[in-house]
Formats: C-alpha cells, sequence, structure tokens
C-alpha cells in the first residue's frame, strides 16, 4: 500500500469500524461491550498495518500511528468512565514515558557518535503504544514486542540464509503483537494492568 492509499485508508478503516460499533448498540449491544470492541478494532487494525509497513519498508506511517492514538483515547475514556481526567493522566504518562524510552537511547547514540539503535518513527510508535496503554500497559508490551521482533528477524534471516546478527530489526512488527496481546489481555478480563 503506498502512502497516498495509506492516507485513503486509515480514514476509512476508523469509519467503517465505527459504523459497526454503532450499529450494534442500535441493535441492543451494551455501550461499553460495543465500545470496546470498536476500540480493539481499531487498535488492531491499526497495530496491524503499522507492523506490516514497518516489517516490509522500515517505515512507521503517521496515519495509522493516528488512529492507533484515536483509539488510545476511546480506550482510556471508556476504561475510565465519567472522570476522563484519571485516563488522561495515565494516556499522558504513557506516552511521555514512551517516548523517553525511545528518545534516550536515540540521544545517548547521537551524542556518542554512535549508529542509532532504532529510528525516531519507533519513538513515536512507543509514545503512542504508551497512550494507548497506559504506562503499566507499556512496561509489559514493550519486552513482548522486543522478543517478537527479534524471533520474527531471526526468522527473515534465516529465510534468507544469513546469519541473524545482521540486518536491521523492525520494531514495529513485534510491537504490535506485544500491544495487541496486552491490550486483548485486559479487555477480556484475563490481566489487569491498571487499564479498567
Amino acid at each position: 500500500m503506498s502512502p497516498a492509499n495509506s492516507r485513503e485508508a486509515a480514514p476509512v478503516f476508523a469509519a467503517v469500524v465505527f459504523l459497526f460499533g454503532g450499529m450494534a448498540i442500535m441493535a441492543g449491544a451494551p455501550q461499553s461491550a460495543a465500545l470496546t470492541l470498536v476500540v480493539l478494532a481499531w487498535a488492531c487494525g491499526a497495530l496491524w498495518r503499522i507492523g506490516s509497513i514497518d516489517g516490509q519498508r522500515f517505515r512507521i506511517d503517521p496515519w495509522w500511528l493516528f488512529l492507533l492514538v484515536g483509539a488510545g483515547a476511546l480506550w482510556q475514556l471508556q476504561a475510565v468512565g465519567p472522570d476522563a481526567g484519571e485516563g488522561l493522566m495515565r494516556a499522558m504518562a504513557g506516552a511521555g514515558i514512551g517516548f523517553l524510552v525511545g528518545a534516550v537511547p536515540l540521544a545517548v547514540a547521537e551524542a556518542l557518535g554512535r549508529r542509532w539503535p532504532f529510528q525516531p518513527g519507533d519513538v513515536l510508535l512507543f509514545a503512542a503504544l504508551g497512550w494507548l496503554l497506559g504506562p503499566w500497559g507499556l512496561l509489559w508490551a514493550l519486552p513482548v514486542g522486543a522478543a517478537s521482533a527479534l524471533a520474527r528477524h531471526a526468522l527473515v534471516q534465516r529465510r534468507r540464509g544469513r546469519s541473524w546478527l545482521r540486518g536491521h530489526v523492525p520494531l514495529g512488527p513485534g510491537m504490535a503483537v506485544g500491544a495487541s496481546l496486552v491490550l486483548a489481555a485486559t479487555a477480556t478480563g484475563l490481566a489487569d494492568i491498571g487499564l479498567r
């Protein structure tokens, strides 16, 4: 999908998912359950596209990041209920921590004259994941995502007949897996990491 098509596909995807959520509410589904499904569909769909694009082109698409941030805003507001201040503070803390997790290694590498450990788009992805999951969810998603990214890289390099120590590791696919697992576990009640 080219950047122009991605720019058009992200809002269309968001509108279709939101429309199905509205139809579910009109059909008699509980509003909280329908909103949870909308957020899960938005977030997992955006994460899937971010991971797919990053895995193919080493690029984090900003249009799908915007959709992920929108899903995070809905999730934090829905999880807290009428008191949106707590959800907003949790989202802002998660985004700040996610940004620092990515920006500090880049700044240190730049100061030491070394190669960057990852790209600036990955920093934005960490911040968006922090916005979506909050600080505790980010704490769980980052190690799972990093392990998934390394496993994917090892498989791709093995298929190409190269050492897994060579080449760049796109973080998007692994972070998509980690964040999706944390979000799904929280939404289904399997894990309580402070999101609900």
